[in-house]
């Protein structure tokens, strides 16, 4: 008998920045740090024989949880990767949801009819899952082991287990960051003793404490913004709020608006041109209108700006923010470290580069 634990990495990026990261190379965020201790302390009296994680950044690290104390080397594949989301690769979610309403709704609760131009095919995900797990189960016999993967791939291998069809894998729901899965292999056989256990998290440490997407797939009430350029909102009240916020700040050369489905959320500046030579890329201002405030609306505002830096390879993200104001705490919380502060002015800078 050989036992695995199948993990999910910690919060990365796509998570809370609700972008679709399937091969994407998404960093892991301040809270997912804070699951991995969590998840470190929960194995810290567990023995365990080996360790493999997916390739990609987010699953690795997390896998640092249990090998860094037991000074086990992490054995990396492609094969624990998450599914490849071909042209939806670092899009938002509320664009995909707005433009791809029924791929999306394919993706969630019926993805073998799910496909989209450059993807990887749900069956083949089950299948490199499956077939990797039960050959590495056989190297391991009589052993523990943990893996380290993504949601969308754990839970194409778990339907697969327990012979679920693609139109009923609500059945399973999507695990919570750094969740647990215990699978069983014996006599040629994989069983699931245990799935999705994230009791190692407080609800401040739970990534989907926080999120209602998961709850009920096929009535999901969005929460995802979608973007538009500002020079291509038609509306001319919405130029104005818009405009009116964005008139007396710094220097913005790409603005966007930001909506949730068809409603006015917000509005993101950035300054492409200065500082480029030192790979450094500036926000000018996130904006959200006071009625949605206190959600999670800015961290995707700021997650575009992230990703539209990063094609330009920029190694930095910085934005200055008046002193005392309580930005101050929420970039913090979004990585951002305090570079210098006045008597006006706090300049905050994280550091974005992702690329090998």
């Amino acid at each position: 008998m050989t036992k695995i634990f199948l993990i999910r990495h910690a919060e990365a990026e796509g998570n809370i920045y609700r972008r679709a990261h399937g091969h994407y190379n998404g960093l892991i965020t301040e809270r997912g740090y804070k699951q991995i201790e969590k998840l470190r302390e929960r194995f810290i009296d567990i023995k365990i024989d080996a360790i493999y994680s997916s390739d990609l950044d987010r699953a690795h690290t997390t896998a640092k949880a249990l090998s860094e104390p037991r000074e086990l080397t992490i054995n990396k594949t492609e094969m624990l990767r998450e599914v490849g989301l071909g042209e939806w690769e670092d899009n938002a979610w509320g664009d995909i949801e707005y433009i791809s309403p029924q791929m999306n709704k394919n993706f969630g609760y019926d993805p073998a009819n799910w496909n989209v131009p450059g993807s990887e095919s749900y069956d083949h995900v089950k299948a490199r899952m499956s077939y990797f797990i039960n050959e590495t189960a056989k190297q391991h016999e009589g052993e523990t082991i943990a893996m380290f993967s993504h949601g969308f791939a754990i839970r194409s291998l778990l339907c697969h287990i327990e012979n679920i069809s693609s139109h009923e894998t609500e059945k399973i729901p999507y695990g919570d960051n750094t969740a647990v899965n215990l699978l069983i292999y014996e006599n040629g056989t994989l069983r699931i003793d245990h799935k999705n256990d994230n009791s190692h998290l407080s609800r401040e440490h739970s990534t989907l404490a926080g999120q209602h997407w998961w709850k009920s797939e096929k009535k999901r009430i969005s929460e995802n913004l979608r973007f538009m350029p500002l020079n291509e909102v038609c509306s001319e009240d919405l130029l104005r709020i818009f405009q009116a916020k964005a008139g007396e700040r710094a220097h913005v050369d790409m603005q966007y608006a930001a909506f949730l489905v068809d409603e006015p959320v917000g509005i993101l500046g950035i300054d492409t041109k200065r500082d480029s030579r030192q790979n450094t890329g500036w926000i000018s201002y996130i904006h959200v209108v006071p009625a949605h405030r206190k959600k999670t609306f800015a961290t995707q505002l700021f997650g575009l700006a992230v990703s539209d830096f990063r094609k330009l390879r920029r190694e930095k993200l910085r934005m200055e923010i008046p002193s005392g104001s309580p930005g101050i705490n929420f970039m913090s919380k979004c990585g951002f470290d305090t570079l210098d502060v006045t008597d006006t002015v706090c300049l905050m800078e994280k550091y974005i580069k992702n690329w090998q």
